[in-house]
């Protein structure tokens, strides 16, 4: 069988649908006909991007499959359609072959993780390297995914739980003291899914799209213990592999321009602002010039940290480029900020008297201090430098709701899983309200070596 990929891309909309649900809808339909290389590959791109709905999110089918590739196009792209209403910015994209070794493929990866990529580009790579592919705006995101996840590059999962139709729109049903109550006994290889310091569920989404929930981690079948979690009957599962909370998009940026994402080593100019809204605003230079880094009051204890920051102090920012310039500087929205080095903070305090160990004052320029508690007068003394101490030290610090490619600090970097490997549909999709993974995924995980692999069945 041949190793095929199939790409799709906005077949949904800021209100409703949601492309990862479409693709697993289209490979249930596919079941039979096909075996899996890889898992579903859920590809997270530029989130500056202004155009996306609700994630930027596209995702690949890596098929095993011996059909006709045009019927393979012509079947996913209708359905698609009917999916969307007839939406005119659904792509679907078609590739026969190992995409992550194609060099031009990996550059449009790479340039939509950080950068904007047009369809023009898209659609001449693909009808050059022989690729098929059918819609509008979407085929751009479709074609950028092709070479993502590749051998070498990280990765975590993803296992995702739709809603019964007849349930859009009604308010979700989720146990959160069972949810804090797993999240406390899984190995930290599990995250994102709970704030323990607030106690809130946020594997959930809002709003009337198909997601009941989405759990994510490093350890595959650690995750489907939070399936315990849902006091409502999932219509189905399905699990993916993905490039979220990877820093996939940790590119150094080599243009200030409007929507570009990565980061910028600078060193802070000026004394935190703090403007209208409690966002936080610090002037910093970097190689390619001047920037105003914003710490939206969102960010929650990230604009915290940005308080503390000092002329001086070395960092690195990572964020997306805003297209405006209130102060003639790029603005760039951090979501991420290492502290690379705290500047000393030096101060000048008048001596302290030495007959009664008050602090003088000055008498007037050029006259020296005087003791206004004893009278004491001294003309020789100067003033003294005292290094202050500091309440920020070096280190990583996020935002307290981490956006998809975010990484939390201490995560540690995914390897060991090399496609295609030969899947049936069933090991990635599942019916039951509290599946259990089946053995194709307990071997899998295995073989990349993360630890945390017992099921807690007690719980």
């Amino acid at each position: 069988m041949k190793l095929v990929s199939l790409a799709l891309d906005s077949v949904d909309s800021l209100h409703s649908g949601c492309t990862t649900h479409f693709s697993i809808l289209l490979l249930k339909s596919l079941a039979g006909r096909v075996r899996l290389a890889d898992l579903p590959l859920l590809v997270r791109l530029n989130p500056g991007v202004p155009w996306k709905t609700r994630g930027n999110g596209a995702v690949v089918l890596r098929l095993l499959y011996d059909g006709e590739l045009g019927e393979l196009l012509d079947v996913a792209y209708n359905l698609a359609l009917e999916y969307s209403g007839g939406k005119r910015d659904v792509g679907v994209v078609i590739y026969k072959g190992e995409p992550w070794g194609v060099e031009r493929l990996r550059w449009i990866y790479i340039r939509a993780l950080t950068s904007i990529v047009t369809l023009d580009v898209a659609t001449s790579t693909l009808d050059k390297l022989g690729g098929l592919h059918a819609g509008g705006r979407g085929v751009i995101g479709a074609t950028a995914s092709l070479a993502a996840l590749g051998p070498g590059d990280d990765f975590t999962f993803e296992l995702l739980a739709y809603r019964d139709p007849s349930l859009w729109g009604s308010e979700r049903c989720v146990d959160r003291l069972k949810a804090l109550h797993i999240e406390s006994m899984l190995p930290p290889c599990t995250f994102y899914n709970v704030d323990v310091l607030t106690g809130e569920f946020i594997s959930s989404p809002g709003g009337s799209d198909p997601v009941l929930a989405g759990f994510r981690g490093n350890c595959l079948t650690q995750l489907f213990e939070y399936s315990k979690v849902l006091c409502e009957k999932p219509h189905f599962w399905a699990l993916f592999r993905t490039n979220q909370h990877t820093d996939a998009h940790l590119v150094e940026l080599d243009e200030l321009a409007p929507y570009n994402t990565g980061y910028v080593e600078a060193v802070v100019d000026g004394e935190p602002e703090v403007v209208e809204g409690s966002h936080v605003v610090v002037r910093a230079s970097a190689k390619l010039g001047d920037v105003d880094l914003v710490f939206y009051r969102e960010t929650g204890p990230l604009n915290r940290v940005a308080r503390m920051l000092m002329p001086g102090d070395r960092v690195r920012a990572l964020g997306s480029l805003r297209p405006y310039k209130p102060r003639g500087v790029s603005v760039i929205a951090v979501e991420k900020l290492w502290v690379l080095e705290v500047a000393r903070r030096i101060v000048e305090v008048n001596p302290r008297c030495p007959r009664c160990s008050a602090r003088l004052k000055s008498a007037g320029l050029g006259k020296g201090f005087k003791c206004e508690k004893c009278g004491y007068e001294a003309s020789g003394l100067s003033k003294i430098r005292v290094e202050m101490g500091r309440r920020l030290t070096p280190g990583v610090y996020v935002t307290s709701r981490l956006k998809h490619l975010t990484a939390p600090p201490g995560r540690r970097r995914l390897e060991g899983l090399k496609p295609p490997l030969n899947l049936d549909v069933g090991d990635v999709l599942f019916s039951e309200a509290h599946p259990e993974p089946p053995r194709a995924l307990r071997d899998l995980e295995l073989s990349m070596g993360e630890p945390g692999l017992h099921s807690l069945s007690t719980i």
